[in-house]
């Protein structure tokens, strides 16, 4: 069989590519592929080389950013949230609000505030004294300024927000094969046809019409790019710490929002109930550091560490400031990569009439993933743009070494 869509990447955008791919051509052949979330063995023996950003249980969600674009595809993957969750049966989504903590009169709080305007994102400003009014257990600056939003905003949990959109997607016709993909390349099949040839690492292979490339940090790593082309990201390593907290603990703060404190340049979330039963206040960091990672050997053993040999110490600083009365029981770390584009938007393109990417979330893929992932579906399964916003918005920029483009040649 040849399928008419591969999609190469079972992650939150994959996933909602695949499932939006049947919804909108519900005769179309699609099949998904992407690992299963490792086992504890696989994460010890070290012979795993691909991983997810979403094995977790907390993202922040909002409407809230600085740029217009990203508000709207926040908007509009938000707004579908509970039809995700009536459709699958799966919860992943809790409206407790987020608050945007910057520095007064910072430029970057103003652009919050415009784009916010512009949108109809419904908030409020808060100053140092009515932020520590409504939420007595956090601490902020003196000259903090909080933008609240108490709805279309809180947390989502990753991990089952890609199980809802795989069992939408699967309920419609797609296959779901957990492999590894190592090359993509173009062959002749046996009716004359050009297709494309998807090889897995066991040595299976799949031919679809086309295919579309949701392979976040891996991208360049195995043969799946035209030619020699590679695709300009920087990889960004993200790393957080969770503090278990007591149930008793954790019902103290029921009405803590998720917050994104710009100024201290991290990110907190409120107690969350983890598999394990327990339960987590997370912080995370992001790009107050930054590695590119050359290889794949590298981006791998960083996602095995879990962030342990990472000094923690900035990141549990940051907690007690925001939480004084903090009481963990334990620390973990663990950590992901994001992948940042030159252009701060995401990379939505065709590399060539049989080949498209959808990458490159620059750190705020999660909440907005399921437009994200409409707008891969309408431009694959048509070969060409096909969305609402300006296609050059989101054009793949290459390393400067690359070839510009192969659009009309072979993979």
């Amino acid at each position: 069989m040849v399928y008419d869509v591969c999609i190469v990447g079972a992650g939150m955008v994959g996933s909602a590519a695949a499932k939006w791919l049947c919804k909108l051509q519900r005769e179309t052949k699609v099949c998904l592929i992407g690992p299963q979330e490792p086992t504890e063995k696989e994460w010890e023996d070290g012979r795993r080389e691909v991983f997810a950003s979403h094995y977790d249980e907390g993202r922040v969600t909002r409407e809230l950013d600085a740029d217009y674009t990203w508000v709207l595809l926040g908007q509009r993957s938000i707004e579908s949230y509970r039809e995700i969750e009536q459709e699958s049966g799966i919860k992943f989504y809790h409206e407790v609000g987020c608050a945007l903590i910057d520095t007064k009169g910072n430029q970057q709080m103003q652009k919050y505030k415009e784009t916010a305007g512009k949108l109809g994102v419904r908030h409020e400003i808060f100053n140092f004294q009515s932020f520590q009014g409504k939420f007595p257990y956090l601490r902020v600056n003196r000259d903090s300024e909080c933008v609240w939003t108490a709805k279309n905003a809180g947390h989502i949990s990753p991990r089952k927000l890609v199980a809802a959109q795989q069992k939408i997607a699967s309920s419609l016709g797609c296959h779901v094969i957990h492999e590894v993909v190592t090359s993509i390349t173009d062959v002749t099949s046996q009716d004359g046809e050009t297709v494309v040839r998807v090889l897995f690492e066991n040595g299976r292979e799949i031919f679809a019409k086309r295919v579309l490339l949701c392979t976040g940090a891996f991208t360049n790593f195995h043969s799946i790019l035209p030619g020699d082309r590679k695709i300009d990201l920087n990889l960004r390593r993200s790393f957080v710490v969770k503090a278990e907290l007591s149930e008793q603990d954790a019902i103290k703060m029921l009405d803590m929002p998720s917050i994104f404190n710009t100024n201290k340049n991290c990110y907190v979330l409120p107690p969350i109930k983890y598999p394990d039963g327990k339960y987590y206040v997370k912080l995370g960091l992001w790009f107050s550091f930054e590695n590119k990672f050359s290889d794949l050997q590298g981006a791998a053993e960083w996602f095995r560490s879990h962030g342990k040999n990472f000094d923690a110490s900035e990141a549990i600083n940051k907690l007690r400031e925001l939480i004084p009365g903090i009481r963990p029981i334990s620390l973990t770390t663990d950590c992901c990569i994001s992948s940042v584009t030159p252009t701060g938007q995401l990379y939505c393109d065709m590399l060539t009439s049989r080949l498209g990417v959808l990458i490159g979330m620059n750190g705020k893929g999660a909440k907005s993933s399921d437009e994200i992932g409409r707008m891969g579906a309408n431009m694959i399964s048509k070969g060409s743009w096909n969305y609402d916003l300006n296609q050059d918005l989101f054009k793949v920029q290459y390393r400067k070494n690359s070839p510009k483009s192969l659009l009309t040649g072979k993979l």
